[in-house]
């Protein structure tokens, strides 16, 4: 229950940013730029050796991706990224599990500029740590929800996607400030819709099954005072009833 209320409020967000169009996943040279501009404002660091990856790791600047139940991480070299980075990670893979039963692929995360593969961009924002690749999935409902939602996050100005095709990804730059932001009212509404499914919820039940035989209003089960207290009024009205019934009249010995 609480994931499909979850997951409703995330396709009203994604409703409210309009109908995505897949010719936003081409990517262009402008997109790049801005990415790479993000960055600088950011103040990011450029990694330039895995050294470079470690030392953020170690001041906690960059932080662990796991896999979980929501996302898989496959042939990632530094499972490492930039903490809005992995809550965005965390919040998609768990929407796009709820909607299509599929686990999520992360193919890369932060590469220092030493290990960037021949066909990188050269204001690639990989060695900064702010970008994702995922796995294309490989059925069109799963492609359709995942190109869906992030091309109406890119509308929103929370990240920038391009679909590359060597090899087949989608790389997604995520833009600290309004990514966390986002985050955090999405945190807040998941807030919500759990108080009212608490609220909602039976008591649990108790444990009935071991009462004492001898019954007491000390040592009375609380599941069975209503029956308990049920009953002792029944016999008060019923000895109220006898009391106050009329008495038939005494006959006189003759």
């Amino acid at each position: 229950m609480k994931n499909s209320l979850r997951f409703g409020l995330f396709a009203a967000l994604l409703a409210s940013a309009g109908t995505a169009s897949a010719e936003g996943l081409g990517g262009s040279p402008a997109s790049m730029v801005h990415q790479h501009a993000i960055a600088v404002e950011e103040d990011y660091s450029f990694l330039r050796t895995p050294s470079d990856v470690e030392r953020l790791v170690t001041q906690g600047r960059l932080v662990p991706v796991t896999a979980t139940a929501d996302v898989t991480l496959a042939g990632v070299s530094y499972p490492y990224t930039r903490p809005e980075v992995k809550a965005f990670i965390t919040r998609f893979a768990r929407d796009y599990h709820d909607s299509t039963g599929a686990v999520l692929t992360v193919t890369s995360l932060t590469r220092p500029e030493e290990l960037q593969p021949r066909n990188a961009h050269v204001l690639s924002v990989h060695p900064a740590g702010m970008a994702v690749d995922f796995r294309v999935p490989q059925t069109a409902a799963e492609r359709a929800f995942l190109e869906r939602a992030l091309l109406s996050m890119e509308r929103r100005g929370l990240l920038d996607v391009t679909r590359e095709h060597t090899p087949a990804h989608y790389h997604v730059a995520v833009f600290a400030e309004p990514m966390l932001a986002y985050t955090a009212a999405r945190d807040s509404a998941d807030a919500v819709i759990a108080a009212q499914i608490a609220a909602a919820a039976p008591a649990p039940a108790r444990d009935i099954a071991r009462v004492p035989a001898r019954l007491s209003v000390d040592t009375l089960d609380e599941s069975r005072l209503p029956l308990f207290f049920a009953a002792m009024l029944g016999l008060l009205a019923l000895a109220s009833t006898l009391l106050h019934a009329p008495r038939p009249a005494l006959r006189r010995h003759r």
